[in-house]
């Protein structure tokens, strides 16, 4: 964050200073095992943890707290502001920081592709501004401030994730930092838990549009009705992009390179050049395409673009190529819906493969009373080249149901992601390509953790 005094911390959050209203702060933390020597400490009282249980440990370390309850014994030379509530103070400092910093702000929201696609608009804008972005996917009520409070004192732009899972979360995260640039992947059916239709799910994305600032933009899926519908009516610039619709950033002439990537004709700005991306899939040229318009939006020439578009690498867990013991693992594991899976089970299909293609499969989470009839679909619509699969979860089974019914044979099935990674140690050969799909809560990501660990 930029460097702040206790005093001035104080100021910004609605807070009062209790000791040390001169010491200096230049990091924001919520977690007491990742204070460093300038953080102050946020102690978030959450529905299972209460931050001020372990501000001693934090305090060890930091140069003070922002707390609720300031505690009998604390040392003299701590800074430590009172405040009401320690998650509005930490959304309060997002509010003051973006009031008082003249950083560009883009929020990304979308179902799917929402973290590559930041991922990809910071690496593009990087190559000519100074760029900070959320990590992770920090993109709810606590994580999407969180990183906005770290942003440095010298940040041109800022890129950061907005999601939600309920109604008037997006309207919260944007209300507080009205956005330059609003910019959407796409809508699909998630979270029909909370919403129930995804004309539901769309008109809560609308809020990330109604709270970008005056005079700012948006960047469109023209591919996408839902993210096309709620556009229309918005006041300022709209710029889109593409593969099927005409729109401003389109793509043709897309040639899939299986795993090594894509490369297609981008026609943009009465221009057309040839690009090609490492990341493989039809996904993921999308979300290139949503990068580029947005980097081109705020002014990054084509030259910085072509530098960025070389320099693009897949996020965490989201389509990452991991070569095992002759085999090839496609960690895909961070998250899943309907609508991403069949876009991972497509790149399963088209993929130049020596051996067999497995799909390991866990629950798809947040998909409300007909979760099991979108898991026993998403059985049915397995491409036939995949050899197997292997389903993770209690929903998984009606997948593995869908499956069956469609003519595939050769299913397993597993109640834990600890199960199915020690069958998989043995039952993957040289030659296989293996695709693991699950929602994050299924935690899919230990079975690639555990045939890392296998192959040392």
């Amino acid at each position: 964050m930029p460097t702040l005094t206790f005093q001035q911390l104080a100021a910004m959050v609605d807070g009062e200073v209790v000791q040390q209203p001169d010491l200096i702060t230049s990091s924001v933390v919520i977690d007491s095992r990742e204070v460093k020597p300038d953080s102050v400490f946020f102690a978030i009282q959450g529905e299972r943890l209460d931050g001020h249980q372990f501000l001693a440990q934090a305090l060890a370390t930091a140069r003070g707290a922002v707390v609720s309850r300031v505690p009998d014994a604390i040392a003299h030379d701590k800074g430590i502001v009172r405040v009401a509530d320690t998650t509005v103070a930490l959304q309060r400092l997002a509010t003051a920081i973006r009031e008082r910093f003249p950083f560009t702000l883009i929020g990304v929201t979308g179902s799917a592709g929402k973290t590559t696609t930041k991922e990809m608009i910071a690496t593009l804008i990087a190559t000519e501004r100074r760029t900070w972005k959320s990590w992770g996917n920090f993109n709810n009520l606590i994580g999407a401030p969180l990183c906005l409070d770290n942003t440095p004192d010298d940040a041109e732009v800022v890129v950061s994730e907005m999601g939600m899972n309920h109604k008037g979360e997006i309207a919260q995260i944007a209300g507080w930092t009205c956005p330059n640039i609003g910019v959407y992947t796409n809508i699909r059916p998630v979270h029909l838990e909370f919403f129930g239709t995804i004309e539901k799910i769309a008109e809560a994305k609308r809020e990330l549009l109604e709270n970008v600032a005056a005079g700012g933009s948006i960047v469109i899926n023209a591919d996408d009705p839902q993210v096309v519908r709620i556009s229309r009516g918005f006041e300022g610039r709209i710029v889109s992009y593409g593969v099927d619709a005409n729109a401003d950033y389109r793509a043709t002439d897309i040639r899939a390179r299986g795993l090594l990537g894509t490369t297609f004709t981008l026609h943009a700005d009465d221009t057309t050049r040839m690009l090609e991306l490492s990341l493989p899939g039809r996904h993921n040229l999308e979300n290139l395409l949503a990068a580029i318009a947005t980097a081109r939006a705020i002014g990054i020439s084509w030259e910085g673009i072509e530098r960025g578009v070389r320099d693009v690498k897949p996020a965490y867990h989201r389509g990452v190529v991991i070569p095992w013991r002759g085999a090839t693992i496609y960690d895909d594991s961070y998250n899943s819906n309907p609508y991403a899976l069949s876009r991972a089970l497509e790149l399963l299909h088209q993929a130049d493969v020596r051996g067999r293609r497995i799909a390991v499969i866990g629950d798809m989470l947040e998909l409300g009373p007909d979760e099991l009839t979108f898991h026993h679909d998403a059985g049915k619509a397995v491409p036939k080249s995949v050899d197997v699969i292997v389903g993770v979860g209690k929903r998984a089974q009606s997948l593995i149901d869908g499956a069956r019914e469609a003519g595939i044979a050769n299913l397993h099935y597993f109640d834990t992601a600890q199960q199915a990674g020690e069958f998989l140690k043995t039952f993957i050969h040289d030659g296989d390509l293996v695709l693991i799909k699950g929602s994050r809560g299924v935690g899919l990501d230990r079975i690639v953790k555990m045939l890392e660990d296998d192959a040392q």
